[in-house]
């Protein structure tokens, strides 16, 4: 099995009449974030990664947890990875309890499972001041130990400020900019080569920094959303079905 997934195509290449595939290997980048002003495409983009994911990665499991709560991830309802609103300190909770259980030896399939945070930072803002710390605290156990046990992070929201973040912001190796991106976040996100970067791009075209390498990326279109879906879903449902034997 390949730890590649496809991001996109590069726009510079593409421009050219080649069609060259963006990849991330999550073995080397094992957390992700994912940022862009309201329109810039993240939800396509992280749907998108969500179903490779499920599609690519057979015995993937996903935790989705969407403080936003609109229509985009409501196909997922009723599934046991899948929390909205209010109920996503309980898919955080969920993602840390999966890490301690491969630390301890409890569970040995040691297989790739993500937790995707939409709307990190309007959680945290939800929360008193105790209780955002100790969400923060959760998420930098996860993106500081879970590279050893398979165990990835994907978070998207509109900006990455390090508040969101404590100290382990440094730990998204993988870093999707989509959209028009505001030069503080170009300096905040890609500051090693904030000289080389358009800020200025179009829905659906972003900045990507794959480890230590830099690209211009165009998401491509899908005409089949409910595949999409249907993968989405079938990485989501994974502990429900082996938990039935199946």
């Amino acid at each position: 099995m390949s730890n590649l997934v496809t991001l996109g195509l590069d726009a510079d290449l593409l421009a050219s009449g080649v069609r060259s595939k963006i990849r991330w290997d999550y073995t080397r980048c094992p957390h992700a974030v994912v940022f862009g002003a309201t329109g810039s495409g993240k939800t396509y983009f992280t749907r998108l990664l969500l179903a490779k994911i499920g599609k690519f990665i057979p015995d993937s499991e996903i935790v989705v947890c969407d403080f936003k709560a609109d229509d985009d991830f409501s196909f997922l309802s009723g599934c046991p990875g899948f929390f909205r609103f209010d109920g996503c300190s309980e898919g955080l909770e969920a993602a840390v309890e999966k890490l301690k259980a491969r630390q301890r030896g409890a569970d040995a399939s040691r297989s790739f499972f993500l937790m995707m945070f939409d709307e990190w930072a309007a959680y945290l803002n939800s929360l008193d001041k105790k209780a955002a710390e100790a969400a923060k605290q959760k998420l930098s156990y996860l993106l500081m130990l879970g590279r050893s046990f398979n165990v990835h992070v994907l978070i998207s929201q509109q900006r990455v400020d390090a508040a969101y973040f404590n100290t382990a912001r440094d730990n998204f190796s993988l870093v999707v900019g989509l959209g028009r991106l505001s030069r503080e976040s170009v300096q905040m996100m890609f500051s090693d080569f904030r000289d080389e970067i358009d800020p200025v791009k179009p829905r659906g075209q972003g900045t990507v920094l794959v480890g230590d390498r830099i690209f211009n990326m165009v998401v491509p279109q899908v005409t089949t959303p409910l595949t999409v879906e249907e993968a989405i879903l079938s990485a989501v449902q994974r502990p429900e079905r082996r938990r039935d034997g199946n």
